[in-house]
């Protein structure tokens, strides 16, 4: 990430109320506590868990697939499944750590349980980070988290075709 959005990053994280508005949404940001956002994944992961779909889309790399899809196609799926959460009445995704527990396809491979902080509705997601930035980010079928007893209620798909495994 260039030193311009790394800059933008920080002084959003440290901004008070903002309303802005999408073609179909108008969105409210309440000010909080600032949080340090040093490297593009502390980003991503922060911006994720605010259902700031905007932020996640001008952070990611532009010339990269995630989940097999160009960008832009990702970001439409993402779209979509972060206002499922929305709809539900979610205002933030609580992040619980964990890994892949399939062993045909990324077994051991690190990433999130991202939990509706109203829903409990969730959505499984591996992060393939180097040198802090993200390369890749996929849905998990067979996640685990590190963590046991949370409360999940409805799966939210990124992708919603039959996957394979």
């Amino acid at each position: 990430m260039d030193l311009d959005r790394l800059k933008l990053l920080k002084e959003l994280a440290q901004l008070g109320d903002l309303r802005y508005f999408t073609k179909t949404k108008k969105h409210t940001k309440t000010a909080e506590e600032p949080r340090q956002l040093n490297t593009q994944a502390d980003a991503i992961l922060y911006f994720l868990q605010k259902l700031d779909i905007d932020m996640v889309n001008s952070i990611l790399v532009d010339n990269r697939t995630y989940q097999d899809f160009p960008k832009k196609k990702f970001i439409d799926k993402l779209d979509d499944a972060m206002d499922e959460f929305l709809k539900s009445g979610d205002t933030f995704l609580n992040k619980h750590s964990g890994a892949c527990n399939s062993e045909v396809c990324n077994f051991n491979c690190t990433g999130f349980s991202f939990i509706g902080n109203k829903s409990s509705n969730y959505i499984d997601l591996i992060f393939e980070i180097k040198d802090d930035v993200i390369n890749d980010i996929y849905e998990c079928t067979k996640f685990k988290c590190d963590e046991d007893d949370l409360k999940k209620n409805i799966k939210i798909e990124i992708d919603k075709s039959n996957m394979p495994f």
